[in-house]
């Protein structure tokens, strides 16, 4: 059976979700806690931002191929961006903390392509389609 893309971008919002509560029991491990507590909140506002993207998800005009890029795109850097600050707190911004820059940067394109095609997603109908939905909507005599 097909899953719906709505319920797999929510299943990914809410595993991120688990990741950033998760996050919050070893913030002091961290070595720098302040961006231990940004990946706790990257995780939970990441989550909360995907599952209300997976409610808007199936009111977006975009073909299969589209609607699945944007499904990837949107949980891939949702991850990264969870990722990249979890590694960066972890190991500092020095040398072995370039992974974690390297994961944000992938983060911001991804983003980038995720919003482009939800903008896209969003457009308003054809003019012959709004007037054939007015019509059939216009109460009978």
């Amino acid at each position: 059976m097909q899953t719906s893309v709505d319920l797999r971008l929510a299943r990914h919002g809410v595993i991120l979700l688990l990741l950033g509560l998760l996050t919050g029991f070893v913030i002091a491990r961290f070595h720098n806690r302040s961006l231990g507590d940004a990946a706790h909140l990257v995780g939970l506002i990441g989550g909360f931002g995907t599952i209300a993207l997976a409610l808007l998800w199936p009111k977006l005009r975009l073909n299969r191929f589209w609607s699945e890029t944007g499904l990837w795109a949107t949980a891939a850097c949702m991850y990264l961006n969870w990722l990249g600050v979890v590694l960066l707190g972890a190991f500092g911004s020095g040398p072995d903390g370039r992974a974690g820059g390297v994961l944000l940067g992938i983060a911001i394109w991804l983003s980038l392509l995720s919003a482009l095609i939800i903008l896209f997603g969003l457009r308003k109908p054809a003019a012959a389609s709004v007037a054939a939905e007015t019509m059939s909507a216009a109460p009978s005599h």
